[in-house]
């Protein structure tokens, strides 16, 4: 559990203090991803406030905007790309984050006001503290405190910051554009954090390399609707589609590793009858199904595996009574949405931050591929040989014990529920670890031939 501070911060270092007004003055910035064109100033006001911190380090900093790119989702989008070269670099390392939060719901239901950023027990609240403001303050005062200290001399390397405020949402001309443009410029790193939070209730308990991709899609079937007693004047959808379900979930997938979840196929939503009609068949019948799935396979293929499960069931489907109506499902998958996985072998990167962690928080990480997507899986796609990692504060905001904290745990304090926060013990030291990291990395001499350490394996999702 997080050490509890005294909220005045007095006994803080200057450093220290200087972290935690910046996480302050970043979350009091309402930069809700900028769907609605008036959202646009307050996102531009995040990016201002990093480039601002990073002004007299020797920063070289890029504004990139960007919009089209999709029929839907063409909105205006602010990036910044901040970069810095220490010394003789033979190695390139590039952080990738994000400043834009999702809408904080009802603000009634909150303590305080969602973008607040005050400070009580120990925690700074706000909606984005923990995904993911609290990490874009601590790895860019990581870098300038480095900068500013006679360490600097020990680093050799090209240190990077990309920054979007469109990773909460659709993400078209954001993280992904700004990578387009990194490779355009010549700008190839060799290994990138991802700053998203990736250790469920301690910090630094969980690395990632890599998520699984998420593929969304329906099944739809018309039947006849009529009277349920009488056999003859209904046509029952739902009993196909009960089928075609109870298909699809009967396949077991082995395509995971020892850091990854295998894929699994759900039924996320069911929409057919009426509640208060219970003498009457229903006419058609619908189900939303999501894939999330490994490194691989792909959105085309498992569309043609969904298909082909129908089209060609296994033995033991034949005798059920609706087998012949399998044929009259509609299968859709929303292939233009879907979310990419990405898988990184774990080397020198995961190893250096590995020994990072156990060596800020004494206890080894796990490193795993669990969790939903993020912006980490664009990058192989224009730099398929670097090492990625994902390491940031604990997705529950710091509040790792339902026996003491009953009222909050699971219900609200973590990222993108209500009463977000995180632990200020958690931000100093995941500041302390990104820049262990960066040192170790530096020093490390060929980052593909080392591997992290096995951990005992902690409960993940």
């Amino acid at each position: 559990m997080a050490k509890k501070l005294p909220d005045n911060l007095s006994n803080l270092n200057a450093d220290d203090q200087a972290l935690i007004a910046l996480t302050q003055k970043l979350v009091q910035i309402p930069s809700v991803t900028p769907i609605d064109k008036k959202d646009l100033a307050a996102n531009r006001a995040s990016l201002d406030l990093i480039e601002e911190a990073v002004k007299e380090t020797g920063a070289t900093t890029q504004r990139l905007s960007f919009s089209g790119g999709h029929e839907k989702w063409d909105y205006e989008v602010d990036n910044l790309y901040i970069e810095w070269t220490i010394g003789s670099p033979d190695k390139h390392i590039c952080y990738i984050g994000h400043t834009d939060v999702v809408p904080p719901g009802d603000k009634a239901r909150w303590d305080n006001d969602p973008f607040s950023g005050k400070i009580k027990d120990g925690f700074i609240h706000g909606r984005g503290t923990t995904d993911m403001k609290g990490s874009v303050t601590a790895f860019t005062k990581a870098v300038t405190e480095i900068l500013a200290s006679a360490d600097k001399d020990q680093l050799n390397m090209r240190i990077g910051i990309l920054l979007t405020t469109d990773e909460e949402w659709a993400a078209v001309n954001g993280t992904k554009k700004v990578l387009d443009w990194m490779k355009e410029k010549g700008k190839n790193p060799d290994a990138f954090i991802v700053g998203e939070p990736s250790s469920q209730d301690t910090l630094g308990s969980h690395i990632k390399i890599g998520r699984r991709g998420s593929l969304c899609g329906t099944f739809n079937i018309k039947g006849v609707q009529g009277h349920a007693a009488y056999t003859d004047l209904f046509e029952n959808p739902n009993r196909a589609l009960s089928l075609a379900l109870t298909i699809l979930n009967s396949q077991a997938w082995r395509d995971g590793n020892e850091y990854f979840p295998n894929t699994n196929f759900e039924a996320v939503a069911t929409k057919s009858g009426d509640f208060n009609a219970s003498a009457v068949i229903p006419g058609q019948a619908d189900v939303l199904w999501n894939f999330r799935y490994t490194h691989k396979q792909t959105p085309e293929g498992l569309e043609k595996h969904v298909k082909d499960s129908l089209e060609n069931p296994p033995e033991w489907a034949k005798d059920h009574p609706d087998f012949d109506k399998l044929k009259m499902i509609s299968v859709k998958a929303n292939i233009d949405t879907a979310s990419l996985p990405y898988y990184s072998e774990p080397a020198g990167l995961a190893k250096a931050a590995q020994e990072a962690c156990e060596n800020i928080t004494g206890s080894l990480a796990t490193i795993d591929g669990s969790g939903g997507t993020t912006d980490g899986r664009f990058v192989h796609g224009f730099f398929p040989s670097a090492e990625i990692i994902e390491l940031g504060l604990p997705e529950r905001g710091g509040i790792p014990c339902k026996h003491k904290h009953p009222e909050d745990y699971l219900k609200k304090g973590g990222m993108h529920q209500v009463d977000e926060r995180c632990a200020i013990q958690d931000i100093l030291q995941l500041r302390d670890i990104f820049k262990e990291t960066l040192f170790r990395y530096n020093r490390s001499n060929d980052n593909h031939s080392q591997k992290p350490k096995k951990a005992c394996p902690k409960k993940t999702r």
